[in-house]
């Protein structure tokens, strides 16, 4: 299940600041030093954790004792490294010693004072992110690797190249270096790529330069042959020549006659010798099968030694995205893996009764390094690039759903060094995904790996990013509650709601129409009102005011008026004094409708053991002659489920009514 990520870029960029030191910091233990700010009145403070503050979390002495206690050293170790919490008890039990510790800036806050602190939570962190952060060393490719990769001690460049790839190459290298390496390891990986091929000594048209193979089927199927496997009934063929607008390709299919039919057949080129990094590129076309998912299973690509029969597969790089006529450039193909060796190349086509697709291919091209138009090798320029690869056990590949910032991406934001340190990563990643991944979709997740500068070294580092449809970001932001007295903090997360008598306030609107909706649906609605504002029953015709407890969401208060209530539904309130109107309405607004709201808008409420956790709520009720203040509490006593305690507006807090 993937995890909802939301946080706030604003608070992390005020939060950020407060971790920076200025080159006199060291003077503030000297002459001169200035006292903290003391606070000596009662407030509510919003704070949200930076990265640095996790690190001071874990670090705390406190904070180990209480580790060491419940064998939990390296969990709160993971803290720091992290940067995020790993359950909310966590949280809730380191927070209080950070809160009391003055490198939290508002330590000193009196007692009766809370603070709603905001931090990263990590249910569902990556297992990638978790291995990276243990233990993840870079490795920087060498002139020896290079070598080896070109297959030459004096034909190469200290980079790779399209013919000489990182992706081909980078497995093998990270085989011999690790030899050791066990499954789940993680490395980065330090080189070197070109986007030009290199030339070197050799001349085109020269006697060394190996055979090629550059076939577009201009006029016929050229030196390529067909293998049939499987013809389709009532045809002779599969693969054949043809042409549109100039182009001339072979097209494969199995449609035959109207119908779907099962084919199998091989299109194979001419031999060709493999002397050095060629590479094989050519143009396809797919069309008409069931799916693209489909035709990349149908439409498949070979090699195989001369005077063999046995094929080996081989991926095409550029995958299609849809099904039409358009063109696809194959990209280059790595062919050294048969250096010194005659192959044939084969283009593998199948169909069945369900779905008959279309296949095309052109412009076929094996082309050795030193047939390729290139630049001179002193001026093929090189990029540096990261990459992240895991082991398995047998192999070394790029974990999927992980992305690498590059040498590039650091210079672009302005990182002179090549690495992040403190809060950036939380600051600049989240922009830096958005444009990466520009076609990104709700729920999507992605762990970044970066280079971070920890104050004394550089490490590899990674964090699992969350998009929610419009924003990326790092850790589920959790608010908690906690509350200063006796000089302890303590985690309470009581709420108080205040909903003060003003026409449009948004928090007393929401709460006294959802009072009203309440009433509407489950006292007018059995009486025989079809609509809110039918103004039959307690509701008015306005839809936004009512008289079985005196809700309005217009006036945003408690209206106790014995004649309005008479008025709006004297079914009601038949025989009944004024005061006993007033009673019964105070009592119901108590008891009944407004714990109904509560649940209704705090659905997720839920009992501590060990703690009261209560509702305050502040409100006001106009009696005809003056709108007055008055105080409720509620317990919440299960999951969504308010207790009334007491109301102000009582002299002994609770109603004569309640049985």
């Amino acid at each position: 299940m993937k995890t909802k990520y939301i946080k706030s870029l604003a608070l992390l960029l005020g939060a950020g600041m407060l971790g920076g030191c200025g080159e006199n910091a060291w003077n503030d233990h000297l002459d001169g030093f200035k006292e903290p700010d003391v606070y000596t009145k009662t407030e509510t403070i919003n704070y949200t954790l930076t990265e640095t503050d996790y690190s001071t979390i874990a670090g705390l002495a406190a904070n180990k004792t209480i580790a060491a206690a419940d064998g939990e050293a390296d969990a709160l170790k993971a803290i720091g490294t992290n940067a995020c919490f790993a359950t909310q008890e966590q949280a809730q039990k380191y927070l209080p010693a950070f809160l009391a510790n003055s490198s939290f800036p508002y330590f000193a806050l009196n007692d009766g004072s809370s603070v709603k602190v905001s931090y990263a939570l990590a249910s569902g962190y990556s297992t990638e992110a978790d291995a990276i952060n243990a233990n993840c060393p870079l490795y920087k490719v060498t002139d020896e690797d290079y070598q080896g990769a070109w297959g030459s001690e004096e034909d190469f460049i200290s980079g790779f190249a399209p013919v000489t790839p990182a992706a081909a190459n980078l497995p093998k290298i990270l085989l011999a270096a690790y030899p050791n390496a066990a499954a789940g390891d993680y490395v980065l990986a330090s080189y070197a790529e070109a986007s030009q091929n290199p030339i070197f000594s050799a001349v085109e048209g020269g006697d060394d330069v190996p055979t090629s193979i550059e076939e577009s089927f201009t006029a016929d199927e050229g030196n390529f042959t067909k293998e049939d496997i499987t013809l389709p009934e009532g045809s002779t063929y599969v693969w054949r020549w043809g042409s549109y607008n100039d182009v001339g390709y072979m097209q494969a299919s199995g449609y035959v006659n109207k119908q779907n039919l099962d084919s199998d057949s091989w299109l194979v080129s001419p031999a060709v010798k493999i002397d050095g990094n060629a590479t094989l590129s050519f143009q396809y076309i797919v069309n008409f099968f069931a799916d693209v998912a489909t035709a990349e299973k149908e439409l498949t690509l070979g090699v195989r030694e001369e005077g063999s029969k046995a094929w080996t597969g081989v991926e095409i790089p550029n995958k299609p995205t849809k099904l039409s006529y358009d063109w696809i450039e194959s990209g280059n193909i790595d062919l050294s893996a048969w250096n010194g060796k005659t192959i044939e190349i084969g283009f593998h086509y199948i169909s069945t009764t369900a779905k008959a697709g279309t296949a095309r291919i052109t412009d076929v091209k094996v082309l050795p390094a030193t047939r390729a138009t290139r630049a001179a090798v002193a001026e093929v320029p090189t990029e540096a690039k990261y990459a992240i690869y895991s082991f398995d056990g047998s192999k070394w590949s790029v974990p999927e759903n992980t992305v690498v910032l590059q040498p590039a991406d650091y210079t672009a934001m302005g990182l002179k060094y090549g690495n992040m340190q403190d809060a950036q990563p939380s600051l600049y990643l989240p922009t830096y995904l958005k444009s990466a991944l520009p076609y990104a979709q709700d729920e999507d997740q992605i762990t970044v790996v970066y280079r971070y500068y920890t104050g004394s070294a550089t490490v590899n580092r990674a964090d699992l990013f969350d998009f929610n449809g419009s924003e990326w970001s790092k850790g589920n932001i959790v608010t908690d509650q906690f509350t200063r007295n006796n000089n302890v903090w303590k985690f309470n997360p009581s709420v108080i709601i205040n909903l003060p008598a003003v026409k449009n306030d948004a928090a007393s609107v929401l709460y006294y129409q959802t009072c009203v909706n309440w009433v509407y649906e489950n006292i007018d609605r059995p009486l025989g009102s079809t609509s809110i504002t039918s103004g039959v029953g307690y509701v008015t015709k306005y839809g936004n005011n009512e008289y079985y407890s005196g809700t309005s969401a217009y006036q945003c208060n408690v209206d106790l008026r014995a004649s309005a209530a008479k008025g709006q539904y004297p079914g009601g309130y038949e025989d009944m004094s004024d005061e006993e109107i007033v009673e019964l309405e105070k009592y119901r607004f108590c008891y009944e409708v407004f714990p109904a709201a509560l649940k209704t808008l705090h659905p997720d409420a839920k009992p501590i053991a060990g703690m009261d956790i209560t509702y305050t709520v502040n409100f006001s009720a106009y009696s005809g002659s003056s709108t007055d203040a008055y105080q409720m509490i509620y317990k919440v006593v299960g999951t969504g489920e308010f207790e009334f305690v007491s109301c102000t507006w009582w002299a002994n807090g609770t109603s004569s009514l309640a049985k």
